[in-house]
């Protein structure tokens, strides 16, 4: 009788850790977060130092970014979420976060938002035919943080995630993870 409850025991556990191992694989069903090949990187870079360079501002040599894709599940655009960081970029309240559309050989802006800390995340739910997307916001009197809703409304997504139309989000909220807390990024310059 004790060999069955331990055989019926090691059963059990077994299921546990691969219900374990396999929820974070579909936790995104129809989402998948990618890197850049090399030719996006390199033409992500170009655009980036386009962009963040200016007759007044100059080369900031301090500024990195952080990438992922969010590739489409056939009804959208995959999208392209930069995180922007370094002197020029950063305050008290954040980072800047750019989300980005593929257009020919560059990309189109459908994002540039201030004040953003990671981590970044895309979550199931889309507006507009594109995924909503969670930051964290705190810091600038912002105190205690908590995790900001994006959503895209039919021409962009909202630049500012801690003034409406953007949302304190309730926690438990499905998604996955873009840009981790945890991410340096690289050196645009």
């Amino acid at each position: 009788m004790a060999a069955k409850t331990d055989l019926a025991r090691f059963r059990f556990c077994a299921v546990k850790c691969l219900v374990f191992l396999l929820v974070p694989a579909f936790s995104c069903f129809g989402q998948q977060r990618g890197l850049l090949t090399n030719s996006q990187d390199n033409a992500l870079r170009r655009f980036l130092q386009k962009e963040l360079t200016g007759p007044d501002s100059g080369i900031d040599k301090t500024t990195r970014y952080s990438s992922a894709v969010i590739k489409s599940d056939g009804t959208t655009r995959d999208e392209i979420v930069v995180y922007v960081s370094g002197e020029s970029w950063c305050g008290s309240g954040g980072c800047s976060l750019w989300i980005l559309e593929p257009d020919g050989a560059s990309f189109r802006v459908i994002g540039n938002e201030a004040i953003v800390r990671l981590p970044i995340r895309a979550l199931h739910s889309k507006s507009h035919g594109h995924f909503d997307i969670s930051v964290w916001v705190q810091g600038g009197g912002i105190q205690p943080g908590y995790e900001a809703l994006l959503q895209f409304d039919g021409v962009s997504y909202p630049d500012n995630p801690s003034v409406a139309p953007s949302r304190q989000l309730p926690e438990g909220v499905a998604g996955r993870v873009l840009i981790a807390g945890a991410d340096r990024g690289k050196l645009l310059y």
